[in-house]
C-alpha cells in the first residue's frame, strides 16, 4: 500500500482560451504560447510510502522530495527519514541528506550523513556512516563505508557492517573498539 502526493513536472501551458483574449482585444502576448518543458521526471513534494510485508507495517519512507525519472522505477530522494518496524522493539530511525529507492527491488540506499538509531542490547545504539543499504527482501542492512557505531558507553568503529533489519546480529568488519571490555565470550554489539 503506498501513499504518496504526487506533483507531476511536465508541461508549462498558457491557456489558449486567454490568448484568444488577448488577440481579440488587439494585445500582443508577451511569451510564447506554449512552452514545452523537456524534463519529464515525476516529481513527489513530501513523499511517504508505506511499506508492509505479509499485512504488518515493516517501514514507513519519507522524503522531502523524489524524483522519479520517466519509466524508470529508481526514485532519487532527499531529506530522508525511514522507520523500521519490528515486533516486540522500539521502532528504528534512520535519517540522511539523500537517497535512492527502487520500487521493484524493495532496494534502499542511504547517503550523506546517515544516521540510524536503533535498540540494542544494552540501549539504544547509534549507527553512522555515509553510505547505508536496506534490502527489505533479503532482510538484510550493511555498509561498506567506514561506520561507527555507539551504544552504552561503547563505541564501535569499522570499514562497514552487516545486519538483519532488527538489528539483533550487527556484525563489524575490520573493527577499532573504544570503551569497550573485551571478555572471555569477545565483543558484541
Amino acid at each position: 500500500m503506498k501513499s504518496v502526493t504526487i506533483r507531476p513536472m511536465g508541461l508549462t501551458w498558457v491557456p489558449v482560451l486567454g490568448l484568444a483574449l488577448l488577440a481579440a482585444c488587439g494585445v500582443e502576448p508577451a511569451g510564447p504560447a506554449i512552452a514545452a518543458d523537456a524534463n519529464s521526471n515525476q516529481v513527489t513534494i513530501g513523499m511517504n510510502l508505506k511499506i508492509s510485508e505479509a499485512g504488518r507495517l515493516k517501514a514507513d519512507l519519507f522524503a522531502d522530495t523524489a524524483v522519479t525519472p520517466e519509466g524508470e522505477t529508481r526514485s532519487q530522494l532527499k531529506k530522508v527519514r525511514l522507520t523500521f518496524y519490528e515486533p516486540g522493539r522500539q521502532p528504528s530511525r534512520l535519517t540522511s541528506k539523500t537517497g535512492e529507492y527502487d520500487q521493484t527491488s524493495g532496494m534502499m540506499t542511504a547517503r550523506g550523513n546517515v544516521v540510524l538509531i536503533t535498540q540494542g542490547d544494552k540501549g539504544m545504539r547509534t549507527i553512522k556512516s555515509e553510505e547505508l543499504h536496506w534490502d527489505q527482501g533479503g532482510d538484510r542492512v550493511w555498509s561498506e563505508k567506514s561506520t561507527t557505531i555507539v551504544e552504552n558507553g561503547q563505541t564501535l568503529i569499522s570499514d562497514g557492517f552487516t545486519s538483519n533489519s532488527a538489528f539483533t546480529n550487527v556484525q563489524g568488519k575490520n573493527a577499532v573498539v573504544q570503551g569497550v571490555k573485551v571478555g572471555s565470550g569477545g565483543i558484541t554489539f
